[in-house]
């Protein structure tokens, strides 16, 4: 996401940041993410809120650790003397195994202790202390944070007002369906009375946006700038968890995009592919690719590239679109990228 945004940023830097600086840290925002340890308070009061729903996970969730509160403290007092640790490092000594699946229907010792971490993971009992080659280390959350972390202590209130302010601001301008699925997704327990108490005190502005329905949201500091902000003039290819795409039923409103992350789908039931990127052209999502890297070959392969309905192709827009891939291409240490099909 942050190549999108950002460029080729160097992933030594960014794992610097998160396991040697600190200033970064793994927690689940509206998806897992790397978040900022300046908001360390927020995301504390989302970890004290996240299994306290009454919807059918938080339930599941709840009876689990219910079930395996011992196992729960065993775990942790393992992790403090002896972590970071691999979740293969850790002995299944629950009392009741998870039942639920995990992507797929095998349930095993193996996937009791991956939703055992987690689960304590978003609670924040436990955090990523790095990772080494993709696979994840734990250890007690403490340990994962710097010593002068912020030790402020929100209120539900407070936490919530500020935690929706960031997500209108994040989105530009939302309505409450958007708001609720962004920054700590689904943490917003008083929504409609927490937009209220924004919009009275002078922090949110209630408009109309043309065209569309509903009452939308923005920040009059965003608001008095918008008349100043230059056209989009990039060509640049989104990761299919990119936030501009995290809360589908916006994308397609928006963009008029249709996304779906296809990686648990049956291959034969695919549309597009098994990763599939959306490249956003200007202020417009015009295609997508079916992507995957070779390194051996040094090459980014694009399986298929599709273009999106009412797309007029011409010369400007693939040169643009295969810039794009170039520069993804050249980011992952790719020297060129072979298209096997567009359609």
């Amino acid at each position: 996401m942050l190549f999108a945004r950002l460029g080729p940023v160097r992933e030594a830097a960014l794992e610097r940041a998160a396991y040697e600086q600190r200033t970064l840290f793994d927690a689940w925002a509206h998806e897992a993410s790397l978040v900022a340890t300046a908001d360390l308070p927020l995301h504390r009061w989302a970890m004290r809120t996240v299994l306290a729903g009454s919807g059918a996970r938080a339930v599941r969730a709840r009876t689990f650790l219910t079930a395996n509160e011992a196992f729960c403290d065993e775990l942790v007092d393992e992790l403090r003397e002896r972590g970071p640790l691999r979740a293969r490092e850790l002995e299944d000594r629950s009392s009741e195994p998870w039942r639920h699946g995990w992507w797929t229907a095998e349930v095993s010792g193996r996937q009791t202790i991956a939703r055992m971490l987690h689960l304590l993971w978003l609670a924040g009992r436990v955090g990523v202390a790095r990772r080494e080659r993709g696979e994840r280390l734990w250890d007690v959350f403490e340990r994962c944070l710097p010593a002068a972390a912020p030790t402020a202590q929100l209120g539900d209130d407070d936490a919530e007002r500020e935690a929706v302010l960031r997500a209108v601001r994040m989105l530009g301008v939302a309505r409450p369906a958007h708001v609720r699925a962004h920054f700590l997704r689904r943490r917003y327990g008083r929504l409609p009375e927490t937009l209220a108490a924004l919009v009275a005190a002078g922090r949110l502005e209630q408009l109309r946006v043309a065209g569309l329905s509903g009452a939308w949201f923005g920040a009059p500091e965003d608001l008095d700038g918008a008349g100043a902000l230059a056209p989009g003039a990039r060509t640049t290819v989104l990761s299919p968890f990119d936030n501009l795409l995290c809360d589908r039923a916006r994308t397609a409103e928006l963009f008029g995009f249709e996304h779906r992350l296809e990686i648990y789908v049956p291959a034969a039931k695919r549309r597009w592919g098994y990763y599939v990127l959306p490249i956003l052209h200007r202020e417009r999502i015009v295609a997508r690719v079916d992507a995957a890297l070779d390194a051996d070959a040094g090459l980014l392969r694009v399986h298929a590239l599709y273009r999106e309905p009412g797309v007029r192709r011409t010369p400007a827009l693939d040169r643009a679109i295969e810039r794009a891939l170039g520069r993804l291409a050249a980011w992952r240490g790719a020297s060129a990228v072979r298209i096997a099909a567009q359609a």
